[in-house]
């Protein structure tokens, strides 16, 4: 009568807790194989923690990046304006100043902080302000070139986002292969225009200078060898000018000794490509050399601030990618999980239909095992009565 009382409560038990095991001893086999499920069911539950907060970063990051991008888009309009030679100085500098106003968003951008407090683009030193100008006015990056990487699946991981050194300083200058530049004593009008790379298997890093030795001629020496290179050439305004696997122009009139410069392009942050900018524009136009020398660096200043928004879609690229990955990721495991919920479903769960029919049984023979008992001793009593 006993054991039928215990499997009346276990019965009981079975059907308000829905559970066919209460006890390891119940199903060994299978109490163990529900211990590893929970534990991969648990496991999937925080990758999905992890990806979502992947996912928040990387939109935070997305947020800041398309604002820079908006910025920068700006200051490229006002770069245009500000090349117009009709404007008077006052009005370049209005446009400088706006300029700078930009430059101060962008600068906040860079250095903005995310729901938890931390710096979004200082890598993993997120509590380190990452943009800050040094002593001489140049912005320089602080945090590091490492991200957290988050588990979002067994074996795998993922960046939680960018570098602020990828997004703000890993821009390429002048054209992204090579930059042009100006003398500082040049006194003439001529301009480097149209530079581009016509052979990269030519191209070489080092440092070019097209020398005008008389009128309309010139030289092109390499100072990384102090070879020249080409002699005594004929200037064409406007014609192209080729050698190491480039070609440019000058526009414009050089005087004798007036220099171009050449060599390779460097990394410049997103920060100093509009400094440079503001800089430029704000500059009086009082000579026709100056004129020539400003028109030359808002070229400039447009070719940089075009690599740099490009560089910046790229970043926006990487960040959308991660996310598709992301939600990709997530979406597996929610399937995943599932069918190791219902694998342990199948193990751990009881049928109620069953069970209840069982607890009918169980119940009716232990009131029936009750009834004989209690009979039985009542015949025990009577005869001893007797």
């Amino acid at each position: 009568m006993l054991d039928l009382q215990k499997d009346v409560q276990k019965y009981q038990t079975q059907i308000s807790s829905g559970k066919r095991i209460l006890n390891p001893a119940d199903d060994p086999s299978a109490a163990a194989q529900s211990v590893q499920l929970t534990e991969r069911i648990g496991a999937l539950t925080q990758y999905d923690r992890n990806a979502n907060l992947a996912n928040l970063r990387l939109s935070e990051q997305e947020t800041a990046v398309e604002a820079t991008q908006n910025a920068l888009q700006r200051v490229r309009e006002l770069v245009l304006r500000a090349k117009n030679r009709s404007l008077a100085t006052a009005d370049r500098r209005f446009i400088a100043a706006e300029v700078g106003e930009r430059l101060n968003e962008i600068q906040l951008l860079a250095n903005k902080k995310n729901s938890s407090g931390e710096y979004i683009f200082a890598g993993t030193a997120a509590d380190t302000l990452p943009f800050a100008p040094d002593i001489t006015g140049t912005m320089l990056y602080a945090g590091n070139d490492t991200v957290r990487a988050l588990e979002i699946a067994e074996g795998r991981t993922i960046g939680e986002g960018l570098a602020g050194s990828d997004v703000f300083m890993g821009i390429r200058n002048g054209n992204g292969t090579f930059v042009t530049g100006l003398g500082a004593a040049n006194t003439g009008t001529g301009r480097p225009i149209n530079d581009r790379v016509t052979d990269l298997t030519a191209f070489t890093t080092d440092n070019f200078r097209i020398v005008f030795t008389a009128a309309n001629t010139y030289d092109v020496v390499n100072d990384t060898s102090g070879a020249t290179i080409l002699s005594a050439q004929s200037y064409v305004d406007g014609s192209a000018i080729s050698f190491n696997g480039n070609s440019l122009a000058i526009t414009g009139v050089p005087n004798v000794a007036d220099e171009f410069t050449l060599g390779p392009a460097r990394n410049q942050s997103v920060i100093a490509t509009i400094s440079r900018a503001q800089r430029d524009m704000s500059v009086d136009i009082t000579s026709a050399e100056l004129g020539a020398e400003s028109a030359f660096n808002l070229d400039r200043a447009l070719g940089d601030i075009d690599l740099a928004l490009d560089s910046l879609g790229s970043m926006r690229a990487q960040i959308g990618a991660r996310q598709n990955a992301l939600d990709s990721q997530i979406s597996i495991n929610t399937d995943v999980s599932l069918q190791l919920q219902s694998v342990k479903s199948k193990l751990e769960d009881v049928d109620i239909a069953d069970a209840i029919s069982r607890l009918s049984r169980q119940t009716q023979a232990l009131e029936a095992a009750q009834q004989a008992f209690i009979r039985i001793q009542g015949l025990s009593l009577f005869n001893y009565l007797g």
